[in-house]
Formats: structure tokens, sequence, C-alpha cells
């Protein structure tokens, strides 16, 4: 980290001060007589007062060595704060004849009451900067390192008896970012080191951050090895044990890392092996490589963790599991994953990730941090989402047909049933997205809904999200279909396409609603639109169109032929007949479209054939109010048979008129079926008697006629008898 680098760089430069001090010294007898001169130096030099308020000790055999008491360093001119840096106590020494060999052979580095504060101003300048820059007849290169000397030849044979840094405190505070953190305390404590070799090195210290509220103690020890001359570095058989607490943590935070921290500079090369993590109920493993140092840095990394109970997880974060329908989801995952990055690039070549009985696989890619556009082509084997959501609240059905809200009786108008809470999409992070990716599942369950080989392409740019095809398999059919979100105004606007071929409709309904009422196979399609931030504005703005055809199917839980036999029976007064006929009604093909207008449903083209029925209806469905008005005319076919039971020929061509009125919560449906078969039997009624009447009538005719003949003959009879009689 970049403030580690800079208390790193601001301890050196105070440890090069010192060093000066000590070689100002080495020629007086009592080097505290010239605390001014030493003072005055460091001024001319640095700008900055240096205020030296402790006793100064000096020894020159067999060891070089320095003794600085409370010693303070101004700050830079325009930051707040009076001092940059303060020490409590110092003491250095070093072997004197291995300085005549050019080696540098530190006895010992004690370092007390260090408080070191490091800030950056708003212009982004940092108050060590001015102790960094060096004199410009400083900045020629010397000799070796224009032959490309690593490090001067003093420290290849560096050697330090040990180093002990206690009761340090760093303060960092940053007016350009607005961050402000602390060290306090800091504690160090180095082996012998030399170069090349390991050396033992443990630190302490507690870390906190005023916002977002911050409190971490972390405690480290490992193996420190140093080569300069070969450029390699290492910090192995590193533990690191973390109590972290505050309000940016939703809990409190144990955590213990180990890893082997390795860097080959001269090769390019930094590794971070032997990875294993110990945080919130989980155990991760894993390895992070990083080559090109030297140019164009590439990073490869492995993560993976154990099986692990997201539920114990979420309660370490002392946050509530969500509530399921099956209490036993949420108890099993694992993750696998690994990837490259390079410059802006993030490749997850390696994606494997389980939940319970689900396991999904793939790849992802990213490109750019600011705006990152990804990419990604995600399986999974299975999941059923019904499992994972809330249970239904007590008093509510099981299935997924409930009636709703309701307005009570009378005609209201249910407006209250469609909610009218906001609906509140991240909107900016909507608009952000750059997405282009497959997602696959290859069984599917939701709201009841089983689903196979689905399919779905994705893609998000510019304020626009679209699903832009969806494909699957359902319940011996198929479907295909589009999804869209465009955010790119103030109010969202949403559309959907579907087309479902061949699908049997009555295990559909049964597996969404809970009742499979309609049966037979089924073509639907739909397209809506539709624009809000509720759902009552969803509803109210929704329009498009749609068109469906049902073949081979029923009406389950009515037989309308032993509806109508039982209605003539008790009319006519005669007893039915036990039937054994299903409670059905058959249809051969049922079809109808309709347009959907500001949530206003129209039909007018309903027709369904069966042989029993002629069906035709129109109407509508007005969705705000949640008003029915529908109408079926209903006209009985020359058999009743193909139903069951006996014909009624005599019902041929009635007329069945259903209305369907009222609201969602309070249908009203509308059949006198008793009205209309009474008037049928008075129809036959009166028919019989014009069929009396005229059969009387024409008896009498007949009797006349007959009458009339015999006159006529009676009369010819007598007149050739009075003839006879006259002869």
């Amino acid at each position: 980290m970049k403030w580690i680098k800079r208390s790193l760089v601001a301890v050196m430069v105070l440890l090069v001060v010192l060093v000066a001090l000590a070689g100002v010294v080495l020629i007086t007898v009592d080097p505290n007589d010239y605390k001014e001169e030493i003072s005055a130096a460091v001024e001319q030099r640095t700008g900055r007062n240096l205020e030296i308020r402790g006793d100064i000790g000096l020894s020159l055999f067999p060891r070089l060595g320095l003794q600085l008491g409370e010693t303070t360093l101004a700050n830079a001119e325009g930051f707040a704060g009076e001092h940059f840096a303060r020490v409590r106590q110092v003491d250095v020494s070093v072997a004197l004849l291995p300085l005549l060999r050019r080696e540098l052979e530190v006895q010992q580095v004690r370092l007390e009451g260090l408080d070191l504060n490091l800030a950056r101003d708003a212009e982004g300048r940092g108050n060590w900067e001015d102790l960094t820059a060096a004199p410009a007849a400083e900045e020629a290169p010397t000799p070796e390192a224009e032959a490309g000397e690593p490090v001067p030849p003093a420290l290849r044979g560096l050697d330090i008896a040990g180093v002990s840094v206690r009761d340090a405190r760093v303060s960092w505070r940053d007016a350009q970012a607005g961050t402000e953190m602390t060290i306090d305390p800091f504690d160090l404590t180095l082996g012998h080191l030399r170069m090349g070799e390991e050396a033992p090195l443990e630190i302490s210290l507690r870390l906190r951050m005023p916002d977002p509220g911050l409190d971490a103690r972390l405690e480290t020890q490992g193996l420190l090895m140093l080569d300069p001359a070969g450029q390699r570095y290492a910090l192995r058989q590193m533990v690191t044990r973390m109590d972290a607490r505050g309000e940016a943590l939703p809990a409190p935070v144990e955590a213990r890392l180990e890893a082997d921290l390795v860097a080959d500079l001269a090769s390019g090369l930094a590794k971070v092996e032997r990875l294993t993590l110990d945080a919130l109920e989980t155990h991760w493993t894993g390895l992070v490589e990083v080559t090109g140092l030297d140019g164009n840095p590439r990073v490869h990394g492995e993560l993976r963790s154990g099986r692990f109970n997201p539920r114990k997880v979420l309660k370490a974060l002392e946050m509530e599991p969500p509530e399921t329908t099956d209490p036993q989801v949420l108890t099993q995952a694992a993750l696998d994953l690994a990837f490259d990055m390079q410059g802006e690039r993030v490749d997850v070549d390696q994606l494997l990730m389980t939940l319970d009985q689900s396991t999904l696989s793939g790849r992802a890619g990213l490109q750019g941090f600011a705006q990152p556009a990804v990419t990604f082509d995600i399986d999974l084997d299975r999941i059923d989402l019904d499992r994972y959501l809330p249970p239904a609240a007590e008093g509510e059905s099981g299935d997924h047909g409930g009636s709703g809200a309701g307005t009570g009786g009378g005609g209201g108008d249910g407006a209250g049933a469609w909610p009218d809470t906001s609906i509140a999409l991240p909107m900016d992070t909507l608009r952000g997205l750059d997405l282009d990716g497959t997602f696959q599942v290859d069984d599917f369950r939701v709201s009841g809904l089983q689903m196979q080989g689905v399919s779905l392409k994705v893609k998000a740019r510019d304020g626009r999200l679209d699903v832009e095809s969806i494909r699957g398999n359902l319940y011996d059919g198929s479907l295909e279909g589009r999804l869209g979100l465009d955010v790119r105004q103030d109010t969202p606007a949403y559309s959907a396409e579907a087309a479902l071929s061949s699908v049997r409709i009555g295990p559909l309904l049964e597996d969404l609603t809970g009742d499979g009422k309609l049966t037979g196979t089924g073509d639907v399609n739909l397209s809506l639109s539709t624009r809000g931030d509720s759902v009552r504005a969803l509803v109210s703005a929704l329009d498009g169109k749609g068109d469906l055809r049902f073949r081979d199917g029923a009406v389950q839980g009515i037989n309308i032929a032993q509806v109508i036999r039982r209605a003539e029976a008790r009319l006519r007064g005669r007893d039915l007949e036990e039937e054994d006929a299903p409670r059905q009604t058959d249809f051969t093909e049922l079809t109808a479209s309709f347009t959907i207008d500001d949530g206003l449903v129209r039909n007018d083209d309903l027709q369904a054939s069966s042989p029993l029925l002629r069906v035709r209806g129109q109407g509508e469905v007005d969705l705000p109010p949640r008003r029915l008005d529908y109408r079926v005319d209903t006209n009985l076919v020359a058999t009743l048979e193909g139903q069951g039971g006996r014909p009624l020929d005599n019902l041929r061509n009635l007329n069945l008129p259903i209305t369907v009125g009222g609201t969602f919560d309070d249908p009203r449906i509308g059949l006198d079926l008793e009205s209309v078969l009474k008037a049928r039997v008075e129809q036959e009624a009166e028919q019989a008697r014009q069929e009396v009447e005229q059969r009387a009538r024409e008896e009498a005719d007949a009797a006349l006629r007959e009458q009339e003949q015999r006159l006529k003959e009676e009369a010819g009879r007598l007149q050739e008898e009075l003839l006879d009689r006259f002869r």
C-alpha cells in the first residue's frame, strides 16, 4: 500500500538524518554542545526546524554508537500539525572494524516513541516530498549506478543484529481524497538479519479510520529475507491475525491469514503462495502470481473455498438469514475460480460455484474499472427458485391463484388491489451497466413452472437492459421470447414478447396456479409494453396484443351436456337416469386474439367448437379498476352424445348466453339456463297446440266433404227414384 511505502520512506529519511548527526559528532567530545549547530545544519538542508530536547550519546569503540533523546522535526510549510516526526529515544550502533572493509554491520537499532505524521494537501502535495527531493548536485548518477549496480557495495554485506520499534504512531491525512487513518500503536521486532538469509519478524499494530469507522488490530509474524544484490525478497511462513470491528463492517470480523510472499525483481516476478484464509466460518486457499513487473504486469490467481454454510456466514456477520420456503436451502456452498488480470482487463477463465444441489460453471471477463464492460458465459445445471422464496403468509392459499386484496362486493372499482408503492430501481447502476453474455439453465423451476434447456442472451448498454433471446422447453412444448428494460428516461419502460408452442396447458396451469381446469395443447403469442415506477402505474400503462389457440382439450369441473339434461328433465317432470359421464366439457379447438390499450384488454373473436357446443365470445377486461365485462354465446349442436348420455335433438340450436361482470374480487357470472329451457318447452307446447288445432280442422273438413258426398249421392238416388215413379 502507498501509505506503507511513504511511512518507510519517512523513517529512512529520519534514519539518514540521524546517521548524519552521528558523523558530525564523531569529532566532538560532548555532542550535546552542538545541538544548535546540528539544528541549523538540518534547517539549512531541509528548511525545517529540528529540535533536540533529549541528550545525545556517542560511543566510538569497539562499536560506533549513537543515542538520541527526544527529538522533533517540524512539519512542511502549509500543513497542519506542529511536527512531521518526533521520536522519544533512538539507539543505533554499528561495528567499527567492518566499516573499514566497506561492510555495514549494525549491532542494534532501537526506536521508541516514534510519532510520524504523513499528509497530502488538496493539490496532491505530500509533506514528505521536500525531504525526498535530492539537490541537483546529487542527482548525477554514480559510476555504480551507471554500471547498473542494484545496491551500493556497503549494503551487500549488511548485517543487522536486530531492530526494535516500540510504541510508534503513524497518522495519514489526505485532504484530496478526504480520508484519515491512524496506526497507533505500532511495534516491530526483527531478529538477526543478513542479506540473503531469513530473519524472524514480528509486527503488531492497531489501525483506526474515523470515516467510515474502522478499528482493526493486526499481528503478523514470519521469516523475512532481503537480498538486494539478487533483487530477491520474501516473507515466508507469514501468519497474520486480524480483529476488526466498527461501523464500516456489519459485524466484528476475526480472520487468520497464512502465506508465503516472494518477489524476484530481476525476473519481474512476485508470488503469494500457500495462501490460506480463515474468516467468518469459511476456509479459503489460493495463490497469486504476478509476472512482468519490469514492464506490463500480468496477474494470475486461483481461489478455492471449502464447503461452508451461508446461513452461518450471515449469522457471523450478525445478519439474519432470509426466511425461505425450504429451511434446508442456503446450507451448503463452495467456490472455485481462476483469473488473469492485465491492465484493466480481468478474465475469469474458470468459475465453479455450488449452492445446495445446484452447480454453476462458466467464464466471465471485465474490461475497464471505471465503467466496466462485462462478458460472461454461464451454465447452471438446476435450480428450484421456489425453495428460496419467502414462505406463503399465514392464511394465504398455497397455490398461485389467490384472489388478491379485494374491495368488497357491490361493484367497487377494485383499484386498491394494485400496489401503488414505488418500485425503487437502482437507476444509476442500471444506466452504467455494460453486459454481453449468455446464461443457460438445464432444469429450472419458478412459481411452480418447470422448464428445461433454458437459454438467455443478455445485453446491457447506454441505459438499456435486454434479454434478447429466451428459449426453453416446457410441458412438451417450447418457449421463445425476449424482455427489455429502458432506464434512459426518469420513468423506466418495460417490454416483453413471448411465444408458447404446442404446450400442454393442463399441467402448466396445475403447476402455476394449482388448478388445471383447462386442458389441451396450446399456442400463445404475447407482445407487451408498459412504463411506470409502481405496479399500479405499470398496469395502467400496459399496451400490447396477443392471440391463443388450444386444441383437443376440455374445461374440467363441469359437464354442460349433463347440466342441460338435468334442467330439461326437471322442467318436464321426468326422472333423469343416472349417467356415468366425466365432469368436463370437451372442445376440439379454441381460438382468440386480443389487444391491450392503457390496461384495457379487448377481445372480439373468441371461438370454440366441441361435439356439444359452438361458442362465440367478446368483451373486455379493464385491468386498472379490475372490472369484467364479457359475453359468451353458446349454441348446442345436433347431438349431445359426444358428451355421453342420451341425445337431446329437440334442444338443437339452443343459445345459452353467459355474461361475466363485476370485478376480479367479486365476479358475477350470469347464465339463466332455467329460463332458456322453459322458453323452449313453452315453444314446444305452443307448437303442439297448433298441431292439434290443425289436425282438428283437417278432420272436420274431411267429415264435411264426406257428408257432402253422401248428400250428393242420396240426392241423386232420390232423383232417380222420382223419375222412375213418373215414368
